[in-house]
């Protein structure tokens, strides 16, 4: 995310405990703050609903329909967004921002293309096992491609320096999604399902229309080469399988959960596991953290190092090469370590609230039991989420690739067998999954810090 690192090295570099305070701030409102946004959505949503005596088969239909768009958005976006990043900072580096802003269409064009057979296909198999209504097929139709929009230009958000502007367009879209909602439930009168989620898609038709058109006005007018970054997919097809492969891992578990499980709940043609989702959210929401400490470190220290690295590798000697790398790898230490110890304390701290408060959360201790291990499960696969990032940094791809396909294995195997032994066991996998993910490219990463100069010297 260059654009935040000159933004944060810019406030940092004042070095007062005002700029500091701002920049740690900043960085979270950056880089959290669309989720903490669509988080407090879903909340409003869910209180509405309560509200408004939605029974309880209305909430789960919309809850399980609505986590098929969340994860449908999600793995079709990341099947493009690590690719399309090396696109994009393939761009920025020859100073070719309008085929930045080209690519962003063609990518919005193929992600609506997929995300519409989706949402078609999931369309068509509601309308034959409920007979539901045309309109409602049109918005969850519409939702579907807006969200995998909306997951797919956050890709070029990352390269953005107007991070204010877009934290402002989720908060619009949120805004806008509120009274849209009594607009479709009090004046047209529609059912209650019905107004949520066409407010939904006018939210996030503001939001994408919002992010668009900063994304235009930042990289100019864009030129013809729409698909040109489709040929990145062939020469860099590790990076492919490496990003899909860790978003993948991070969900296998409950669409395992969801079929092969004895907490299983099925509406209408959603089959969903609610005590382990609810778990997995809770996990998500006290490691979201780790990402505000890792952008800050990384963007601000390390980026220094990595430019100095690279210009003594150009024209400087060895000793001074070597001097370089030593110094950058030192730090590279250094902010991983703080990284994990940071987020371990905050991680650890947060399960331990949450389990005083929990009876006013309305969680049960199931899923307390739950998401206390997957709380440990999350925050070891973000941990390697950081460590892989570097790897890219290096450009190996392969070692990049290696531990999000061992941990998506780990996962894979491990939940169709926890999912026959009963749902004690359902958190383990994901934790095994993240400490052997963790330790692979952590140890892959040491041995590529060690040879680097000869590896990037003879590429």
């Amino acid at each position: 995310m260059a654009g935040i690192g000159f933004e944060l090295r810019k406030i940092f570099g004042k070095k007062t405990l005002m700029s500091s305070t701002w920049g740690v701030l900043y960085a979270s409102l950056t880089t959290v703050g669309p989720s903490i946004m669509f988080i407090f959505l879903l909340f409003t949503l869910r209180y509405i609903m309560r509200y408004y005596h939605a029974s309880e088969l209305e909430t789960m239909f919309f809850t399980a329909s609505f986590t098929y768009i969340f994860l449908l958005a999600i793995l079709t976006a990341a099947f493009q967004n690590t690719v399309v990043s090396r696109y994009i900072s393939d761009k920025i580096f020859e100073k070719k921002e309008e085929d930045i802003c080209a690519s962003m269409f063609g990518v919005l064009t193929i992600g609506s293309v997929i995300a519409g057979i989706e949402g078609a296909v999931l369309c068509m198999l509601m309308y034959r096992h409920d007979q539901v209504s045309l309109i409602f097929m049109a918005a969850y139709y519409l939702l579907v491609v807006l969200a995998t929009d909306a997951y797919n230009i956050i890709t070029y958000v990352s390269a953005l320096k107007e991070y204010k502007e877009v934290t402002v367009s989720y908060f619009v879209g949120v805004i806008v999604s509120i009274p849209m909602f009594f607009l479709f439930y009090k004046i047209v009168g529609w059912h209650l399902i019905l107004s949520i989620y066409w407010a939904l898609v006018c939210g996030f038709f503001i939001i994408n229309l919002m992010l668009v058109y900063w994304c235009v006005k930042a990289f100019g007018t864009p030129s013809e080469k729409y698909f040109e970054f489709l040929k990145y997919f062939v020469k860099f097809p590790k990076l492919l399988v490496s990003g899909f492969s860790y978003m993948l891992g991070f969900y296998i578990s409950n669409i395992i959960y969801w079929f092969f499980s004895d907490m299983k709940v099925t509406v209408s043609i959603f089959s969903v596991a609610p005590n382990y989702d609810m778990a997995m959210f809770l996990a998500i929401l006290v490691n979201l953290s780790g990402m505000v400490v890792f952008e800050v470190k990384t963007e601000t220290n390390f980026y220094d190092k990595y430019v100095s690295y690279l210009s003594a590798l150009n024209m400087g000697s060895f000793d001074l090469i070597e001097k370089e790398r030593v110094s950058m790898q030192n730090t590279i230490n250094l902010q991983l370590f703080f990284v994990y110890e940071v987020q371990l304390i905050i991680t650890i701290i947060l399960i331990c609230l949450i389990n005083i408060f929990y009876p006013y959360l309305g969680v049960s201790s199931q899923i307390l039991n739950m998401f206390m291990l997957l709380g440990m499960g999350l925050y070891c696969t973000f941990c390697m989420y950081f460590t892989v990032i570097f790897l890219y940094y290096f450009e190996d791809h392969t070692s990049a690739c290696i531990g999000p396909v061992i941990f998506l294995a780990v996962v894979m195997i491990g939940s169709f067998i926890c999912a026959k032994l009963g749902n004690p066991y359902y958190p383990i996998p994901l934790l095994a999954g993240g400490v052997v993910g963790w330790i692979v490219s952590f140890v892959l990463l040491r041995r590529r810090l060690k040879n680097l100069n000869a590896y990037l010297l003879c590429r």
